[in-house]
């Protein structure tokens, strides 16, 4: 009887473990799934690539549907990569090579451009002038979204999958499938810090002052990194998947992961500890129960997320 008791107390402990606490609210935003979404800065609106219904803008409380962003007229544009400058004025959808600005306030596109190879990953300059673009050639570049043309080219030796820019627009940080983390100076080119981590790097994510970072890599290695010595902080483990989106508090303090496997972790950076954990609701019907984290963002009030099955989250 004892022995039982005991198998009940380490099954029950380890059943509270693996879960998360709900999301209070949740909202469609697509039907069927996107190939590539992200939140604003504030988490007040969502870019989505929509997998049946193309390129959408919208208000993420209440929910509303903005503006129909697709990169040619009267076609329905398969968005694979997308993101949002932190003053939410600018933001840009890439379609393999093609890159669009947008103008978030009124909806209209600035200009389309080729970038030199397809699009992983992007960041995007408050002033809309640069994208900082991984990209499938080995190599990041920043690009010039406004007048066309590469200002930087930032070699890896394997696809860059993930990258980050600082609100400053001073420093970038890129991570690929060579297991690379490189942090860059974007006024020269220069790679500051180089790490080799364990795996492919799935997620890299800068402080909007460029003090801090963090890189997370398939099922291995999650470090924070203090950049103004380039020494390693701590090692976040990875208990659920792996993590595929992560953003910083806009003072630096916390940090905010999404998995691959619906769990979002709230982290108090100094410590290096959790705070709290959710888990992101299944779709109705769906046959895979979890969905992946693409995005994360820290709201006003509470935080917010947005999962690949087309649904953005309120956490408090």
């Amino acid at each position: 009887m004892k022995l039982i008791i005991t198998l009940l107390s380490a099954l029950l402990l380890l059943t509270a473990c693996s879960s998360g606490d709900s999301p209070s609210k949740q909202s469609e935003v697509a039907v069927q799934g996107v190939y590539s979404a992200c939140l604003s800065l504030k988490g007040d609106h969502v870019l989505v690539g929509s997998i049946h219904h193309g390129g959408s803008y919208w208000q993420v409380d209440p929910p509303e549907r903005l503006f129909d962003w697709n990169h040619k007229a009267e076609t329905l544009t398969g968005i694979l990569s997308c993101a949002i400058s932190d003053n939410d004025t600018y933001a840009s959808t890439a379609e393999h090579r093609k890159i669009v600005l947008w103008n978030a306030k009124t909806g209209e596109a600035f200009w389309l451009w080729e970038a030199p190879a397809n699009i992983e990953d992007m960041s995007l300059s408050n002033n809309g002038q640069f994208a900082l673009l991984g990209l499938d050639n080995y190599e990041a570049v920043l690009f010039d979204i406004q007048n066309g043309g590469v200002k930087l080219r930032m070699p890896h030796e394997g696809i860059v999958q993930t990258v980050s820019m600082s609100r400053d627009q001073k420093w970038g940080m890129t991570g690929g499938d060579d297991s690379m983390v490189k942090v860059w100076d974007l006024a020269t080119g220069k790679a500051i810090y180089t790490w080799e981590l364990s795996n492919q790097i799935k997620v890299v994510a800068l402080t909007q002052d460029g003090r801090m970072g963090f890189a997370a890599s398939h099922r291995d290695d999650s470090i924070l990194w203090d950049l103004n010595t380039g020494k390693e902080l701590a090692k976040l483990p990875q208990d659920h998947g792996y993590y595929l989106s992560a953003r910083f508090s806009q003072d630096g303090s916390k940090l905010l992961t999404g998995s691959s496997s619906g769990f979002i972790v709230l982290w108090d950076v100094k410590k290096a500890e959790k705070l709290r954990t959710w888990q992101l609701s299944a779709r109705s019907g769906w046959v895979n129960k979890t969905t992946q984290v693409l995005d994360v963002a820290f709201a006003p009030k509470g935080y917010k997320a947005v999962g690949a099955n087309g649904l953005t989250y309120q956490l408090d």
